[in-house]
């Protein structure tokens, strides 16, 4: 046996698919492909891959990750070929590692994330330039969040490790580091909602675009990408 762990895009084709699909897609192509995939054992055997937290609808991705298993060691540049080869629009892979032993599966192993945040035209570049240091010097950055049954105001700035301006071509962009785990989860759109808050603007999610650029780990109390420091 031997387990994988692949990085993949997802484009602007598919940014309205959900996980479940992108689980099946995965499922169909590896069959496609004619992997020698491994099944669990009992009643429902099912295949052996896992993915990273699940990206949010709408959202496209640089950086998604999972990890598979198959029965025969083949060379990661032949699993990459062969399911490029059968992949559907909008998802390719752009690389695959042999995942040595006693590494957690990606799920397990996620910390944080960068993201892309692409703001409406209502936020200039220089808005960001002037304000977006300032908000983050705030001591607390307040956002509604919703619970099981209300919304609650809670402070956001702790899963927050990192913001940066990075507008280009006269569109308004921020960048950021936020926690992603397990323990701690924060999404792009509330630190999105904060900076528009700051500067007087009404929010609007659906007038702003987002995109993953890595997922990060803690190894060595550092934050690396998910295939950092993992293979053999």
């Amino acid at each position: 046996m031997t387990t994988y762990r692949f990085k993949f895009t997802k484009g602007d084709e598919i940014k309205f698919i959900g996980h479940l699909d992108i689980v099946q897609a995965f499922q169909r192509a590896i069959k496609r492909a004619d992997l020698p995939i491994a099944y669990s054992n009992g009643f429902n055997p099912h295949q052996q891959i896992s993915f990273a937290s699940p990206l949010s609808l709408g959202y496209i991705s640089e950086a998604e990750y999972g990890d598979l298993k198959l029965t025969k060691d083949l060379e990661p540049s032949e699993v990459m070929d062969r399911l490029n080869a059968v992949m559907p629009d909008g998802m390719v892979i752009k690389e695959i590692i042999r995942l040595r032993d006693g590494v957690k599966n990606t799920m397990a192993s996620v910390s944080a994330g960068r993201y892309k945040a692409y703001l409406d035209s209502r936020i200039t570049p220089k808005m960001i330039e002037e304000n977006l240091e300032k908000y983050f010097a705030m001591d607390e950055i307040l956002v509604m969040k919703k619970t099981k049954k209300n919304f609650k105001e809670t402070d956001i700035k702790q899963d927050i490790f990192e913001l940066k301006n990075a507008s280009e071509g006269g569109q308004a962009i921020i960048e950021m580091v936020i926690a992603g785990g397990s323990t701690r989860n924060l999404k792009p759109e509330s630190v999105a909602e904060g900076f528009y808050n700051f500067v007087g603007v009404e929010y609007n999610k659906f007038k702003i675009g987002f995109k993953r650029m890595e997922i990060y780990m803690v190894m060595d109390e550092k934050y690396v990408p998910l295939n950092y420091g993992v293979d053999f």
